[in-house]
């Protein structure tokens, strides 16, 4: 079992990582260099600070000499800046904790060249009252030559024996002075480490609830797994919704397969027949050519999820046999039969199909596609959609049939008038990227629901022979009617001919017709889903207006 070496993995990332944090937190420790706070939680300023007058901001004075930027560095390390003034009583105090050990000190002033030249800015950018402490451009006691070098970096600085603030050049050493605001009192490398810890904590626990559910999803698919093959050993047990007929019922059933029972089909997949179960359901009985590659589990497993598939324009699978490679699929029984049948085999003086029928064939029968495609996970192609392969119920809704057929007929039976009629050019109910490169995916059933669909409405078959010039195609017959707009000539001459049929108006059948040629665009990508095909026939399947 793979469970235990990942689950080991795991737990060595989330060790090192953890190592890492706190690593990162210990040497944040040790970068202090310019001393570090004892916090009081109690107290509003850290051991050592001073509050001021207002009690809004803590002062610390630093005696150590150092430049006005290693000066700020310091202060940010406490999580402050150099002192930033706002008033002369803030000057005073500053300068009462500067006196105390010598008499200049840094504050956070700085003279910044900007796009309206040079002007005074604090350390933490707020605005600098230059009526409050006036401060000229040039360095105290500077000679001459200093006055025309604007390079020069100029900062603010404080001594305790004047009211005003002066100039000097930013790289000399002073003391200086830090201010902290009461809301932020914390060191700044302190707070980092106890972000870090609180950070740390939290990753540790992210990463624990990822290695469970890891280790969970890894032991619940093996025991899936394990469930499933259990099923494949037993599929009666497993899948109640079908059932395994033995070969003895099936003969009892359709009076072992009586020519008087045949219903559709022929040799090539082996015919279909019709039966009455011991409860007097009727069911239609499928035998497939026999089949020596594929095993009896295998041929259970497939009808188990086909027989799972429950829609209502979809024909359900009751059951099946397995006989020494004999295979046989039990279906429901649907009454008028395959459309086929009522397309191409009419007898004399029988019933046809009028244009509100075949719409509705044409709707139910997307909409048992669509769910193949759209609710159906993974998607199901259904690879064989033509005509004999749909049912008619006693209200004419189509029913599809051959779910999941491919996998058990041999893909030259069941093209084989495909492949003939393709000598000619023509390549009846399949898509072209199926035919040429072998590609199988939805839209190779939109290519086929189209053709089916112009076959609705014609009456013609994909392909059929035309005197000498061999094989013409539902498009070739079709495409110059449609470019002279002479669509009404499309229509199947029973519709025409009969005298109950409601005729459908011209632009009605164009706008059928134009649904054929987006279904079968060479370009798969193009054509539209079934999804979408269903609501506009939808819009096409109620009758015209007298």
């Amino acid at each position: 079992m793979e469970v235990k070496p990942i689950a080991l993995k795991l737990l060595v990332l989330t060790v090192a990582f953890l190592a890492l944090l706190l690593g990162l937190s210990s040497s944040a420790a040790l970068n202090e260099t310019c001393g570090s706070l004892n916090r009081d939680t109690e107290a509003p300023c850290p051991t050592g600070w001073v509050i001021d007058p207002n009690k809004t901001k803590c002062f610390l004075h630093v005696g150590r000499p150092q430049s006005w930027n290693d000066s700020e560095t310091c202060c940010n390390k406490y999580g402050g800046h150099l002192a930033s003034l706002v008033s002369v009583q803030e000057l005073q105090f500053a300068q009462s904790l500067c006196g105390e050990f010598i008499n200049s000190c840094w504050i956070g002033g700085r003279n910044l060249n900007s796009t309206s030249g040079y002007q005074w800015m604090w350390s933490d950018n707020s605005q600098w009252n230059q009526s409050l402490f006036p401060l000229t451009d040039v360095p105290t006691n500077c000679k001459p030559s200093c006055r025309v070098n604007r390079t020069i970096d100029l900062c603010a600085l404080m001594t305790n024996n004047s009211k005003s603030l002066l100039s000097e050049r930013c790289d000399n050493p002073y003391s200086f002075v830090c201010v902290l605001d009461i809301g932020r009192k914390c060191n700044h490398m302190h707070c980092h480490r106890e972000y870090l810890i609180i950070l740390s904590v939290v990753s540790a626990l992210i990463l624990s609830i990822t290695l469970a559910v890891v280790v969970w999803l890894l032991v619940y698919k093996q025991g899936k797994k394990r469930r499933r093959s259990r099923k494949l050993s037993d599929p009666a047990a497993s899948l109640p919704s079908w059932k395994v007929f033995t070969k003895d019922e099936l003969r009892s059933i359709t009076k072992n397969f009586s020519e008087g029972n045949r219903l559709v089909g022929d040799a090539k997949t082996g015919g279909t027949y019709s039966g009455v179960l011991p409860d007097g359901s009727k069911v239609a009985v499928k035998r497939l050519k026999r089949s020596s590659f594929q095993r009896k589990k295998e041929f259970y497993s497939e009808i188990g999820r086909v027989a799972r598939l429950h829609h209502s324009n979809l024909v359900a699978v009751m059951g099946c046999c397995y006989d020494h490679g004999d295979r046989y699929i039990v279906y429901e029984f649907v009454a008028n039969g395959p459309l086929d049948k009522w397309l191409h085999h009419i007898p004399r003086g029988g019933r046809s199909l009028d244009w509100a029928m075949r719409m509705k064939i044409a709707t139910t029968l997307a909409q048992g596609i669509a769910f193949l495609h759209d609710k159906v996970k993974p998607q199901v192609v259904h690879r064989d959609i033509r005509a004999s392969n749909v049912l008619l119920d006693e209200e004419f809704g189509a029913h599809l049939m051959g779910v999941g057929l491919s996998k058990f007929v041999p893909y030259e039976a069941m093209h084989e008038r495909e492949r003939t009629v393709m000598a000619g050019g023509t390549h009846g109910y399949l898509a072209p990227e199926f035919v040429y490169r072998n590609e199988l995916t939805t839209k190779s059933d939109v290519y086929s629901f189209g053709v089916l669909l112009l076959e609705i409405v014609t009456g013609r078959r994909p392909a059929q022979p035309v005197d000498s010039m061999g094989w013409q195609s539902i498009f070739e017959w079709a495409t110059p009617l449609v470019q002279a707009n002479r669509y009404p000539e499309l229509l199947d001459p029973h519709i025409s001919s009969s005298s109950s049929s409601i005729i459908p108006e011209a632009s009605t059948i164009q706008k059928v017709v134009d649904l054929v040629y987006s279904c079968t665009q060479h370009v798969p990508s193009m054509r539209p889903r079934m999804s979408q095909v269903v609501l506009q026939l939808q819009q096409f399947s109620q009758p015209p207006a007298k």
